[in-house]
């Protein structure tokens, strides 16, 4: 399957670690890095990417171990990945960038804020992985930490993308048309040992979350799944994290899980949309 992103242009560029893959949008108004989560890639922003690209020119990137991107066994921490996209920010983005991940790529957002290239301008943070070294406990079951072990059970069974996306369809047959055959291949595509630490709680998370959060000096718009609908962060958690600014507007989309964006952008557009707006 190729990229599901129309009207892009698809490049890679040599961060001196790691090949990483990213594509273009039109010029059609301030830059705007896109970052997706684990088992994810560049074209994971799919169902909002529309809205995005009439006042954007978006950039959305591969992080290492995953699309298109290279592999760098044993080289996955949080600095890692915020050197990646600082890379990124300074060589093509050029100029003042917001920067919006989500899961994984909000957590690798955050790191790379703490000491942010001089192209930041703001940050969308879309229920961040933001975890320090423990996961918080949330309410009931952790669906994503359940969706983790199923697809690396489908990768170490040694399925064809053809019968790995058949199980998701099943597993899944709420997702949109496009999910079950464009999850089998980012499954295929990524270094399975990222999925194999985030399985068995040996990813570490960036530091102490309150700390990483308060060095931010940035406008921030942190996007707040419902913790009982799957998002992971609860309130209680968050609320001791989140710093005394003006700078943070915390929004929680009520009724949408983890993956905000691809379930619910009915929800999220309304919220991200206008906060985008004013920054112009």
């Amino acid at each position: 399957m190729a990229l599901l992103l129309h009207g892009f242009t698809d490049h890679t560029i040599n961060t001196g670690e790691v090949e990483i893959g990213y594509s273009v949008g039109p010029d059609n108004g301030s830059t705007l890095l896109l970052l997706h989560g684990v088992t994810s890639r560049r074209d994971g922003f799919l169902r909002v990417i529309d809205s995005l690209v009439e006042n954007h020119r978006v950039v959305a990137m591969d992080q290492r171990g995953h699309g298109f991107s290279g592999h760098t066994p044993g080289h996955y921490e949080r600095e890692d990945h915020a050197r990646d996209i600082r890379f990124v920010m300074e060589n093509v983005c050029e100029a003042l960038t917001i920067v919006w991940g989500h899961s994984m790529g909000g957590g690798n957002a955050v790191v790379m804020a703490g000491e942010p290239p001089e192209q930041l301008k703001a940050l969308v943070l879309e229920d961040p992985a933001v975890f320090g070294r423990k996961r918080p406990v949330s309410t009931g079951s952790s669906p994503t930490v359940n969706a983790f072990q199923v697809h690396l059970d489908l990768i170490e069974a040694g399925l064809s993308a053809e019968e790995m996306a058949s199980k998701l369809q099943a597993a899944n047959p709420n997702q949109p048309v496009y999910f079950a055959s464009w999850k089998a291949e980012c499954l295929l595509q990524m270094d399975v040992e990222i999925l194999r630490n985030v399985v068995s709680g040996r990813a570490r998370g960036g530091g102490d979350p309150a700390e990483s959060l308060a060095k931010i000096d940035c406008p921030v718009l942190l996007l707040q799944a419902d913790p009982d609908a799957g998002g992971i962060l609860p309130d209680d958690y968050l609320a001791g994290i989140i710093p005394d600014s003006d700078e943070f507007t915390v929004k929680k989309i009520l009724g949408a899980g983890h993956n905000i964006n691809r379930e619910h952008p009915d929800k999220m557009l309304p919220v991200v949309l206008p906060w985008l707006e004013a920054l112009r």
